[in-house]
């Protein structure tokens, strides 16, 4: 799995550069992603090139977002095709991530969520 990280103070910025997540590289999204994302409270994943995901594909972002949620922080998603929009809406995962338009919106999230919690 084809991924580009960059830490900006204590948030995460991974961007996914594979054009589809399914059966046949989760397993690898997992293992690469899992290592980046215990270290940071913050994450922030660049879903724009992602153009196809099943359900391995959620399957690996969950797991990624357990990891997270242990060490009690968030994730949120951006720049997330229509059809993954419609795919995580239906598996409910917009309940339980931030999705957002772009880099721009979640990177501000994120500071509103801290200014709400200091």
């Amino acid at each position: 799995m084809r991924l580009k990280s960059e830490t900006i103070n204590d948030l995460l910025v991974v961007k996914v550069l594979d054009s589809a997540v399914d059966a046949g590289n989760a397993l690898e999204l997992k293992a690469d992603l899992l290592p980046l994302v215990e270290k940071h409270r913050k994450v922030a994943i660049d879903m724009g090139k992602v153009k196809f995901m099943d359900s391995s594909g959620v399957g690996a972002m969950l797991s990624c977002l357990r990891a997270i949620h242990q060490n009690s922080g968030e994730l949120r998603l951006f720049s997330v095709k229509p059809n993954l929009y419609q795919l995580f809406k239906l598996v409910r995962l917009d309940t339980l991530v931030g999705i957002h338009e772009n880099r721009k919106t979640a990177l501000e999230a994120f500071d509103r969520n801290s200014d709400a919690n200091a």
